[in-house]
């Protein structure tokens, strides 16, 4: 008797199974025919088994491999490589990932979509235009769902596609418009890859954060010789596999820290309809506090007004001037670690007559033909304040945003206000508010790094990483002072 007919006879045989699990008894037989329980049953008679108090550990596969349901996206481009990417998914349906498949046009004329979708069990998506997916499953879904796109293989089309932007199809949309970690398994003639353009794309690519899994060296289906063929499905699978596991030793990483981060404007009323303010979409700070998040932290996030969605972070506070933004931060000290990525407006304007009359601002000011002066006062400085208090944090991180002079004003910042680590960043092209991308340099007392150009959820990520070299630094000299 196979495991699994001995595993349905232990729940009570096909009929009584069938009728719990409300599915046909044939559905069952075929199980015990091909010997497999469906990926999309296990949690049914995992439940089923707890209930009759069955142990079925040597029943089916262990498959948590992480506490939380990683989501990966295949995106298969046309090659004579497209044939090998079915294995990569029949290694990942062995696991508990979530696979969601797309293909090329390209790709099709090598492969169908009806043979991914019965291996995968799942639609494969392949239309751009398609009305039925869009309404089911629009592309930006497809973009932000995963957390790992794979392009197995990728050729040398689709990676020109990527670093310069190009989304003419299904597969080059979601790319440009996703924020999830990306990785690319390239696949072509020797010649193709290491062509100037190829070169100059892999480059950019890689500048931008995008990974890459470099090619095999051998015989080529072409019947040529050299670097350039598609890399064994099996150590695919396992970079997977290794990034999981890297996902759920990092799961850990600021376990019981508790992390304090300023995002977004502050804005200073100058009458009930208008105000002034910096500029600043909040994104950077955002995706910091989501990885911190991710990574375990307890982090309180103290936003000023944003138009973007909020990070799942264990606690956010939202706030609209520098004295509130202050005010929250203080109320939430003590705190190990304070990230202050907030445009904080540094004046208030307080609106006077050209004789010096002060102007009643809890009404609209009227135009009229006399001139209107501003006097300015000056905001708290949060980073400074907080830094230089008694309850200063163990870590202190501030944020530059200069248009000159960048690794002399932040380092004068850095000094000045008493902090660990200085990001800044070059606005004077006025192109990063707002943008998904960013290129920042890290400012330290002995030390000055210049990061090239990634995305913002990139620049957290790396960022993260160093604060985490900082705290445990900090936990070291703390160890050695006792």
């Amino acid at each position: 008797m196979n495991k699994i007919s001995q595993l349905i006879s232990l729940l009570g045989g096909t009929g009584a199974v069938a009728e719990k699990l409300k599915i046909q008894p044939s559905a069952i037989s075929n199980w015990k025919k091909v010997n497999k329980v469906p990926n999309n049953k296990h949690q049914a008679v995992l439940e089923l088994s707890s209930q009759l108090n069955v142990n079925i550990e040597n029943f089916l596969p262990t498959k948590n491999f992480v506490n939380f349901k990683l989501k990966i996206l295949l995106i298969i481009s046309g090659g004579i490589a497209s044939y090998k990417s079915l294995e990569i998914i029949r290694l990942i349906k062995k696991t508990d990932i979530e696979l969601d498949v797309v293909m090329t046009k390209s790709a099709q004329k090598f492969i169908s979509p009806l043979l991914v979708t019965s291996l995968n069990e799942k639609k494969c998506y392949v239309d751009l235009f398609s009305v039925e997916d869009e309404t089911k499953m629009n592309h930006i879904n497809l973009a932000r769902s995963p957390d790992i796109i794979l392009v197995a293989p990728a050729t040398a089309n689709l990676m020109a596609k990527l670093a310069n932007g190009l989304a003419d199809d299904l597969a080059s949309t979601i790319l440009l418009a996703s924020f999830s970690k990306i990785i690319l398994a390239p696949s072509m003639n020797p010649v193709m890859w290491n062509n100037l353009a190829t070169r100059e794309n892999y480059k950019k690519l890689l500048d931008r954060g995008i990974e890459f899994i470099e090619p095999d060296t051998g015989d080529m289906a072409c019947g040529e010789n050299g670097t350039g063929r598609f890399p064994d499905p099996n150590s695919i699978f396992e970079l997977i596999l290794s990034n999981i596991k890297e996902n759920q030793i990092l799961s850990n990483q600021f376990k019981d820290i508790s992390i304090l981060i300023t995002a977004g404007p502050t804005i200073e009323a100058i009458d009930p309809i208008r105000f002034v303010s910096n500029n600043s979409s909040g994104k950077q700070g955002f995706e910091i506090a989501s990885e911190l998040t991710k990574r375990g932290a307890k982090v309180t996030l103290i936003s000023g007004p944003v138009s973007i969605p909020f990070p799942n972070c264990e606690n956010i506070i939202q706030v609209k001037t520098a004295q509130e933004m202050l005010d929250s931060v203080s109320q939430q000290l003590p705190s190990d670690i304070l990230i202050c990525s907030a445009a904080v407006a540094d004046w208030k304007l307080i609106p006077k007559t050209k004789s010096n009359n002060k102007i009643d601002t809890n009404t609209k000011i009227k135009k009229t033909n006399e001139k209107l002066l501003f006097e300015t006062l000056k905001n708290p400085d949060i980073l400074e304040t907080i830094s230089k208090s008694n309850l200063r944090p163990k870590i202190v991180i501030g944020f530059s945003a200069e248009t000159d002079n960048l690794k002399k004003n932040a380092y004068s910042k850095l000094i000045s206000k008493n902090v660990d680590l200085i990001v800044a960043n070059d606005v004077s092209n006025g192109k990063v508010f707002g943008a998904d991308y960013n290129k920042v340099c890290l400012v330290e007392k002995n030390n000055f790094e210049q990061w090239e150009i990634q995305s913002k959820k990139s620049v957290a990520f790396n960022l993260v990483n160093k604060i985490n070299d900082l705290l445990t630094n900090y936990n070291q000299r703390d160890i050695y002072a006792k």
